[in-house]
């Protein structure tokens, strides 16, 4: 559908809406249109003391201003004892130099919340998302949309007040339409089990195991100076609880073990302690810290690793100054090993990457059914390989309105 026809369709959609002036969060149905304007200085993420033509980029074109224009629609809708939630977003992507990498973006599932009985319950949910690639690791002007494709179910017995055993399994495909990237395709299955105990206070404690294998199918092996591996499987155990100790502190932890395993490259098998914590203290109406920490094994869709060993930490202070104006604050720092990183050669020390984001963001809501923010970010990137640093400034501002 061309992209005039996908606005004249939303227009027409929204346009019987608009006389009600309000977005109502009990609504069946709510639908709400974004317009957004980003500038960001170092678009692919290149070294600053390289020209970018060594990497086959318009030195002009480095910096780029970015439009964005979004539609969304969401359904809620309750059954008798089941419920069924929806949620669609549609962006529009248009770039001012880089007209090559427009696109169009999009984010949609549609879930069922299932109950059977008064103990049985769970949900199964359909989940299609296309996004654009990023440029830190391949500093290429392709345009290499992604798209991910989730198929989920889960399903728990209470079979006490306080217990309940639950089970869940996912089905996630990766697909990427550049063909110089088609090596990172990669399809999950995963399946694990969870027992929670929540206690009279509605703190909750459980144990879970959970068993992933990851394949990459588009992979091969070059034999002498590169070695690649097609897959690997992921299994943790982990004792997971939530503990609210006040009305203003809630604290969530989860710590346990993890072990992959390389289906050909045991030399870059991972097998440790693996921990995540998070806590929100609001002190006041109107101060809140968000602060979370973790080691873990990730996956990201657009770095070239199969999976990576994350360390982080972050912080998130938000103060609202008045009852319609707030000030956040988003600071992050990561340090990525690269154990699966399929190009690594024998011998040599793994990746080692370091990255810190500091965002600050001021919102303004002037009436319910309207939000405006603007926000910049830094970031930079040091490691220890050659031509991997990098830094960058960006800028964004948003107007949200809901019908």
């Amino acid at each position: 559908m061309p992209v005039r026809h996908l606005w004249a369709l939303a227009g027409l959609v929204c346009w019987p809406m608009l006389s009600l002036a309000a977005l109502d969060p009990t609504d069946v149905v709510q639908i709400q249109a974004t317009g957004s304007l980003v500038h960001d200085n170092n678009l692919f993420r290149l070294p600053d003391d390289l020209d970018p033509s060594l990497f086959g980029i318009d030195p002009d074109k480095n910096s780029d201003t970015t439009r964005i224009l979004g539609v969304g629609l969401k359904l809620d809708k309750a059954i008798s004892r089941q419920r069924v939630i929806g949620d669609l977003t549609l962006n529009d992507i248009a770039y001012d130099k880089n007209t090559n990498l427009n696109h169009i973006a999009g984010d949609g599932r549609l879930a069922w919340l299932w109950q059977v009985g008064n103990h049985w319950s769970g949900e199964a949910a359909y989940r299609k998302r296309r996004a654009l690639g990023g440029f830190g690791d391949f500093r290429q002007s392709v345009k290499d949309l992604i798209d991910t494709e989730t198929f989920s179910f889960s399903g728990g017995y209470q079979f006490h007040p306080r217990w309940r055993l639950s089970a869940s399994y996912y089905d996630l495909d990766v697909q990427h339409s550049a063909p110089t990237r088609e090596s990172l395709d990669y399809n999950a299955k995963s399946a694990g089990v969870l027992l929670t105990y929540r206690t009279p206070a509605d703190n909750t404690i459980g144990i879970q195991a959970r068993s992933t294998d990851r394949n990459y199918p588009k992979r091969s092996v070059l034999g002498g100076i590169a070695t690649f591996d097609d897959g690997h499987t992921e299994t943790r155990l982990e004792v997971t609880t939530l503990w609210r100790y006040s009305g203003a502190l809630t604290f969530d932890a989860a710590i346990g073990h993890v072990d992959v395993k390389n289906n050909e490259l045991s030399q870059r098998d991972f097998s440790g302690l693996t921990w995540k914590a998070a806590a929100i203290w609001e002190p006041t109406g109107k101060l809140r810290f968000n602060l979370n920490g973790a080691k873990d094994v990730q996956v990201y869709e657009d770095v070239a690793a199969s999976y990576l060993v994350v360390n982080k930490v972050g912080l998130s202070p938000i103060y609202a100054i008045t009852s319609k104006i707030f000030l956040q604050g988003d600071f992050n720092y990561e340090k990525r090993g690269y154990r699966g990183d399929p190009g690594f050669v024998l011998g040599v020390p793994e990746r080692e990457d370091k990255l810190r984001i500091a965002r600050l963001t001021l919102g303004y809501t002037p009436i319910r059914n309207i939000d405006l923010s603007l926000a910049y970010e830094y970031g930079d990137r040091r490691s220890n390989r050659e031509l991997n640093d990098y830094d960058y400034r960006s800028w964004f501002a948003t107007i949200r309105i809901g019908f």
